[in-house]
């Protein structure tokens, strides 16, 4: 399993440009000077060295690409050079370009690879020459400076394996100390957020839920408690009741996403099949509503119906709280990729808007929604006759296809 995971480790890698430079420039330099050493000092025939001095420098740039086969071929030169070099030519069996190559190829691997390749190419190269010079030195009684070449050229080239081994080691860990960081603060950010939704629902809960309770039980019980209602005021008691009863089923929902982020609202959420209870509830009011809705097709998705529907409510609810007694108009329509929805009304309150924008919380959210979804929305203070009235529109442009990610909007 272990060899099998270090010729993974050893397959071919991509280089940059900057490494298309260095490792060949450096290959060549040492294949020059193994080709020219072996020859005129270790008395190496010249088409032997040539062959070899190719093989030992290009390993160098080989174990950029593949660092196993890089590492093969540094063994190769390696045992080639200490079977057609003798120890009276000089260091030996591990001649000292022999050495500087075969560190420079332990340093590419280990920077390419997993550092076992590297570990087992250093073992296999001080294995084979020291076998070489132990037969050497038993068979033929050549001398026993070949240890001493080889104590040294193992502690240089594994020094420098061991550092580059030791510092990708390190970087390593600080990475992987640096994304456990992020993290543990991640996890610390959610669990402060959910702690959050978790207050927040509590106070809507207590103040929110609590007075809209209250507002249903007395709206309900008014018929009971006070006298000489007539029909008419028992009736908007009674739809008051609803508006309250139905306020308190949404909080409801919304209390439980805030409490779960994962939740979702299980109950039927408002769509445009809604716009009739919303003008009917406005008309109870005494607002004077005109509704235009033109055919859609196809139908919008939920998550647009729901939006379209947010933003008609929030609209015609701050037309009856700045104008009371102003004609809203409702019109929704299909104009070309995308849907219009428009909600106008006349006499706006001078002191209720500045420079033809309101930034209340719902203009807010009405922007939120709109763009959660893809679309546009225009708020602002507009001429809206001939004769140079003054109204307040809510002009919004959503794509009848919705928005990636829009079906939570």
């Amino acid at each position: 399993m272990d060899v099998m995971r270090m010729v993974r480790a050893g397959e071919a890698r991509s280089l940059s440009v900057a490494e298309w430079i260095v490792w060949p420039a450096l290959a060549i330099v040492l294949a020059t000077l193994s080709v020219s050493l072996h020859a005129s000092v270790h008395l190496v025939a010249l088409p032997i060295a040539f062959v070899l001095g190719l093989l030992q420098g290009g390993s160098v740039l080989l174990a950029a690409i593949v660092p196993w086969a890089g590492a093969l071929a540094q063994l190769a030169a390696i045992l080639g050079i200490a079977l057609s070099t003798t120890p009276a030519a000089g260091p030996w069996p591990i001649t000292v370009i022999g050495m500087i190559t075969l560190t420079a190829v332990l340093i590419v691997v280990a920077l390419r690879s997993a550092w076992q390749l590297g570990m087992a190419t250093w073992a296999a190269a001080l294995v084979t020459t020291g076998a070489i010079g132990l037969v050497a030195e038993l068979v033929l009684g050549a001398g026993s400076g070949w240890s001493v070449n080889l104590v040294i050229a193992g502690g240089v080239s594994g020094l420098a394996l061991a550092v580059v081994v030791i510092a990708r080691q390190l970087r390593r860990a600080r990475r992987e100390v640096a994304e456990a960081r992020e993290e543990t603060d991640a996890e610390r950010a959610q669990v402060l957020w959910a702690q959050e939704r978790a207050r927040i629902a509590r106070e809507m809960h207590d103040v929110v839920a609590h007075s809209m309770s209250l507002v249903h039980m007395r709206a309900t019980s008014a018929a009971y408690r006070l006298d000489a209602l007539d029909e008419a005021a028992t009736a908007e008691f009674g739809l008051i009741a609803d508006d309250a009863r139905a306020a308190m089923q949404e909080m409801r929902g919304l209390l439980r996403v805030l409490r779960d982020p994962d939740d979702v609202l299980t109950a039927p959420q408002p769509g445009l099949e809604r716009l009739d209870a919303l003008v009917a509830s406005a008309r109870s009011a005494g607002a004077t509503v005109e509704l235009r809705v033109e055919p859609i097709e196809p139908s919008p998705s939920r998550a647009t119906q729901l939006v379209l529907f947010r933003v008609a409510q929030e609209s015609v609810s701050n037309a009856l709280r700045h104008a009371p007694h102003a004609p809203i108009e409702i019109s929704l329509r299909q104009d070309g990729a995308d849907i219009a929805l428009r909600v106008r009304n006349d006499l706006v309150d001078g002191a209720a808007r500045e420079g033809g924008r309101i930034d209340g919380h719902g203009v807010r959210g009405m922007r939120e929604r709109v763009a959660s979804v893809g679309g546009t929305v225009e708020i602002g203070a507009a001429e809206i006759g001939t004769d140079g009235q003054e109204g307040f529109i809510v002009d919004a442009r959503i794509p009848a296809r919705p928005a990636a990610g829009g079906e939570r909007a």
